[in-house]
This record gives structure tokens, sequence and C-alpha cells, in this order.
């Protein structure tokens, strides 16, 4: 199967270097020309959002498949008439701790909460994840802690030098009195995302998807 990578970031370009390692599938640069395709493929997206409309005329002639990475698109509200799969995330271990907290992070809504994420500088898009969390929890995204400045990375998250660049980092505390739950996620790198998108294609090619919607947390349940 042939998979289009959309998108000329970091992510991008991981997944790109790891193609080697995609065994059941063939990771090839998306281009505009192949809009007008007629093969069936999967569209793995993890760009600005700037050829989005080129990657949904495919996948609505081809019947193929969009796999959404990036975050804050509008491919989020999309209806499509296609398969479209939504990835706030692509760690596994981050996926199943997403998936655990949407099924019971309402039980700790009256409660003092505090959610700080920290990524790479130079990230634009929302902080996907760190909103998924916090709908989970009952909690306000605009109370969200973003933390962008290296020096406050480096100094009181413990950042590595060599990872302030490509890093995701969130941190749930739940207080109760002087009682307190704290769940920390730090993903170094993009060399687990490489490995969650492999399992994502895995999953998608072995599920008969419907023309519609998907969070990928349906399919951690």
């Amino acid at each position: 199967m042939k998979v289009f990578v959309v998108g000329s970031g970091k992510l991008a370009s991981a997944m790109l270097s790891a193609k080697a390692t995609f065994q059941n599938c063939d990771l090839i640069p998306w281009e505009s020309a192949f809009q007008h395709a007629s093969e069936q493929a999967i569209i793995l997206h993890c760009g600005s959002g700037r050829q989005i409309a080129e990657c949904i005329m495919f996948c609505e002639q081809t019947a193929s498949t969009f796999i959404e990475l990036s975050t804050g698109l509008e491919t989020e509200h999309l209806t499509p008439d296609f398969p479209l799969v939504i990835c706030p995330n692509t760690s596994m271990l981050m996926l199943k701790t997403m998936a655990m907290l949407g099924q019971f992070g309402k039980q700790f809504k009256d409660y003092n909460i505090t959610l700080t994420e920290s990524h790479q500088a130079a990230k634009q898009t929302e902080p996907g994840t760190a909103y998924n969390l916090a709908n989970s929890l009952g909690f306000p995204v605009e109370q969200i802690i973003s933390v962008r400045d290296q020096e406050t990375q480096s100094a009181e998250i413990a950042i590595p030098d060599d990872f302030l660049g490509k890093h995701a980092y969130h941190k749930i505390v739940i207080q109760d009195g002087n009682d307190a739950l704290t769940i920390e996620t730090k993903v170094l790198g993009h060399a687990s995302y490489a490995a969650g998108v492999r399992q994502i294609i895995d999953l998608v090619l072995n599920k008969n998807l419907e023309n519609r919607r998907y969070n990928i947390l349906e399919f951690m349940q």
C-alpha cells in the first residue's frame, strides 16, 4: 500500500527517514500532481494545512483513508465521505494514557487541577494532546500552562539540551487538600512517533473503516 506523506516539517521528515521500517507499505513524499491519481492509498498528513484541499480531493475520488497527524486544522470538524482518522498524538504510550483519561478523567473534575504542556519553541499549532487531556478532565483549555522558553524547559522541566527542539511534555497535577496525584509524560525526539504511526497504519489496514471521521482513541478501546 502506498502512503503519501504530506508536509515538510520535522514530523514528516522523521516519517520519511524511517520509511525502511514500514514493512507493509511504501512511504512517498506528497506531490500536488498526485491529487489526480486513481490508485487507492493512504494520506498521512503532518503539514500546516496548505495542501489539505488536494488531499481531500484525492481521498474523495479514490476512497483512500486520510490520517491526520497535525492538530487544530479543519479536518477535525470535517464530515467526510472517506475514512478520516484524527490523531491528537501518535506515541502509543501517550495514546493509551489519553484513552484511559478519556474513560475515567471526569472522576477528577471536582478537584484542583493544573495542566502544563511544553513543546519546542517553533511549535505554532495548538497543543492538541493537552486540549484532549483537558477535555477528558473537564478542565478549561484556557487554563493550560504552555511553556516554550528553552531556559525554563531545561532548568524546570529537565528537557535534555539535545531535545529542546523536538520534545513533548505534559504534566497533570490533581490535588485534594494535602493529597496529590501527578501524571507526567515526556516524549523526546520523534522515534516513538514513527513507531506509533507504523502501528496506526497497521490498525487502519486491518479494519473495515466506514466513510466517516474517527478519533484514533476509538482504536485504543
